[in-house]
This record gives C-alpha cells, structure tokens and sequence, in this order.
C-alpha cells in the first residue's frame, strides 16, 4: 500500500453562531428606535417608520457574508468574556488511502480564571473525520494551564477505525515496501499533570491507555503463483501476471507478501492488544504560546513503564522518549522552529506500539508505521511566514531513522520535505494545512513506485 496523492479541498466553513447575529442586528434596532417618551404622537406608526428606516440603513447580511464576519472575529481574544471561546471549521476531503471524507475541526480557548490575566489561555481541540472507504477518526487534545503558569494538566485521546496496512518491523521491512491489508480499531487515552518546581522547570506524572484490534486476512498469492506456474491456473494478466513475470524473474518474493502474518507466526503476539502506562517526566518550558510558539525552548524527558499487572498484553516493557524543541524570531512574521525527538523502547512491545516514524507532526510525508523498531530519531527544522493579516505559510526539512532489530547505519537515514499553509482560526492559533514528501518506494513493485507523500489538516503547528 502507498501513502499515496491526496488532495484535500476545503470547500466551506461553516457558519458560526447565526442566531447570536441576527440577536445583535436585532438589539442595535431596539438601541436605535425610540423611547415611548420620546415618541410622535401618531404612536405606533411613527415607531415601524423609524425602525423600517433602521432596518434600511442597516439590513441583516445574508449568508456568505455572515460566515466571513465570524471568521474575521474568530481570532479575537474573547477568552475573558466567554467561558470557552469555539470555533469551528468543517470540509470535504480526498485522499487515495482512505476515499472521499467528510471532516471537521472544533477549537476552543478559555480561561480557568478569567481575572487571570497572567496565566495563559487554556486550549482544547476536535477533529473528526469519516470517508467513503470507512475510514473513521475523533480526536482530541488539550492543555489546561492554572496558577500563573505553574500548573498543568494536558490530555490526549483517539477513537480510529482504519482499513490500513502493516509493513514488518524494522528498517529493511519498510524499505522493501511488502504490505500486507490491516483493519484496526484503536483506542487511546493519554493524560498527564505537571507543576513548577524551579522557575520554568516542571516535573510530573503521566498515564495512558491503548488498545488495538486488528483484523486481517492472508493473500494467498504464493498458492496462486505456483498454481500458474504448475498450469493449473491460467495466467490472468494484470497486476497478478506483472508480479508473475517478476517472480520468475527474481524480483519479487511471495513469501513476504504477508508481513502481519508472518510476524503474528513468528513471534506469537497477539493482534488484539491491551496496554497500558505510568510515567514520570521532566520539562523545561519558556514558550509563549505552547500551541504556537514564537519564542522559546521546550525540553521533555519522560520514562513510561508498562507493566503486565496493568493488564499488559503478555509482557513488561517500558520506553523513553526525549524532546527538544526551540524557536527564534528571525525577521518580521518569521518564525524559525526547530524539533528533536527520540523514542526507545526497552524490551519487547505488543506489535502496535513500536517506535513509529512518520504522521501528523514528524517526517511528514510517510505513512505512518511503515518504518518502525525499537528505536527512533527524528529531527526536522520550519520556517513559518506570515504573510497577510491572518494568512501565512510554511517550509520544512527533516530526517529520521529506526533501527533496533536492524542495526543502525547512517545509509538508513530517511528524509522528509514540504510546504504549508496556515490560517489564524483562533488567537494564535492555526489551522495546518500540509503536504509532505518522502523517499521513494520499492520501485520493483507495482503499488510502491511512487515517492511517499501525504496531506494533513488538523489544528496547531506540528511542535
């Protein structure tokens, strides 16, 4: 299976509030019509004159122009009026992965305290987004921020449902590009709660759960194969006669064609996985806006233990991930963004939580879990631009690699570039649209001969 050419064409935005402006045009008529005292004494006629001549000079604005007034207020801090500030932004889809879909996007900012004007906003997000191909996802995260900065409770989770597909473990597995069909449903939970100890340097614990079924089927195509070979099959043409030319040309390999198979033989794992974690971390944090940063550094060490009396399935194992990221002002609108990540597992996970490169926010452009081990670094600069009002754009440029059941050679290092547009949806922060590149595929089979690419829409920066 590839990543694929996606293309995501955002046709509409919904329209906020409508009652709540057709309530204003309502009271600024009532503002504007005059008092009983004040009225002619032909009573009610003069009152419907002047209000019809209200109404005249200021109509009620039809649709399209409504749904523009409530985008271009949207970005307005209206955290100390409101007790969570939504807004929202739905649209249509496509991508050769998963078929046309239907998506949206919820944002909120809000204050805990709203005569704290210290202590940053809070901020929650919603995505969702279902395809003809059923494809279903719900996402959501969010960070509460209290006590002047000092505290901080953040929290993530997921609800997917995703005819995907599985590469094998390691370096060489995703490389060679042999996929096999995998329907998983995913469920994840994360949670964690931080509080400053030493200035801008907090410790915390954290804890998360995750299940993952998954279902699959073999091909068969090694029994197929030999069924042409022998004459008992005639040979259909098409993608099966092409890998049938490239069997006998030594150039494909049935016997890998099913690598979730042959990895839930070989190792007697379990597709359907049941894991969850404790942890304890340390960061740093001097940004200025955690889901937008312009200024500042983050630094995250966190260790997670998922022990089998948790209900871990079958085993204990535990992972360190490490984080780094920093950015610097360089001109007016330009911000530059630079992210470190490392992710190692110590002892041997359920076969869905291995250390995955690719996704939402690092070396973008690669499917996700197509490269995958016990071991993972990524790094990747951006620079974002803003260029008119509310509008901006950006440029990034990584590199990442997994090894762990391969040994780590810098040959196997892997790339990831792209372009992005960005949009001001609330203060601060942005709606992301993205579409990254990444390596080609195996180019001696048929579905994997195309550079990896992907499209991404979601909220906030990557990091």
């Amino acid at each position: 299976m590839k990543t694929g050419f996606s293309v995501f064409v955002l046709l509409c935005l919904l329209l906020g509030p409508t009652a709540l402006v057709a309530q204003s045009l309502d009271d600024e008529s009532a503002r504007t019509v005059p008092s009983r005292e004040l009225a002619q004494p032909d009573g009610i006629d003069a009152r419907l004159r002047t209000a019809a001549d209200t109404l005249a000079v200021e109509p009620k604005h039809g649709f399209i122009r409504r749904i523009f007034d409530y985008f271009d207020r949207s970005n307005v801090d209206r955290t100390f009026e409101k007790k969570i500030d939504w807004s929202i932004a739905p649209g249509p889809n496509y991508s050769s992965d998963v078929g046309f879909g239907i998506g949206f996007l919820l944002a909120g900012l809000y204050r805990l305290d709203r005569t704290d004007s210290i202590t940053a906003p809070s901020n929650i997000s919603i995505y969702g987004n279902v395809t003809t191909q059923k494809f279903v996802l719900l996402r959501f995260s969010g960070d509460n921020i209290f006590n002047h900065n000092k505290q901080r409770v953040s929290y993530s989770g997921a609800f997917v449902y995703f005819p995907g597909a599985f590469y094998g473990i390691g370096y060489n597995a995703g490389k060679a590009g042999y996929v096999q069909k995998l329907t998983t449903t995913m469920g994840i939970v994360r949670a964690s709660y931080c509080r400053a100890i030493v200035g801008r340097l907090y410790a915390g614990v954290s804890a998360g759960v995750d299940y993952t079924g998954a279902k699959y089927n073999s091909s068969g195509i090694e029994a197929t194969l030999e069924k042409i070979k022998n004459g008992t099959m005639e040979n259909p043409g098409g993608s099966l006669g092409e890998l049938y030319d490239l069997w006998q040309e030594g150039r494909y390999n049935p016997a890998l064609q099913d690598p979730f198979s042959n990895y839930i033989r070989d190792t007697g794992d379990n597709p359907d996985a049941f894991n969850a974690n404790i942890g304890l971390f340390l960061q740093y944090d001097s940004r200025d806006i955690t889901y937008n940063a312009s200024r500042g550094v983050f630094v995250k060490a966190e260790a997670m233990w998922y022990p089998e009396f948790l209900g871990n399935t079958r085993r204990d194992f535990g992972r360190i991930a490490l984080t780094f990221d920093a950015y610097r002002k360089l001109w007016k609108g330009a911000v530059l963004a630079y992210d470190l990540y490392a992710d190692f597992i110590i002892g041997t996970p359920s076969w869905h939580l291995y250390a995955k490169l690719g996704g939402m926010s690092r070396m973008r452009g690669y499917y996700e879990g197509r490269y995958r081990d016990k071991r993972l670094v990524e790094t990747q600069a951006e620079l974002r631009q803003k260029i008119y009002r509310r509008h901006g754009v950006s440029g990034w440029f990584g590199v990442g690699q997994v090894w762990g059941t391969d040994k780590f050679q810098w040959k196997n290092t892997l790339y990831s570039f792209g372009v992005g547009y960005r949009f001001e949806f609330k203060k601060g922060m942005n709606i992301r649209l993205d579409y990254g590149w990444g390596v080609h595929g195996n180019k001696e089979l048929p579905w994997d001969r195309k550079r990896s690419s992907a499209f991404l829409f979601t909220a906030s920066e990557a990091f």
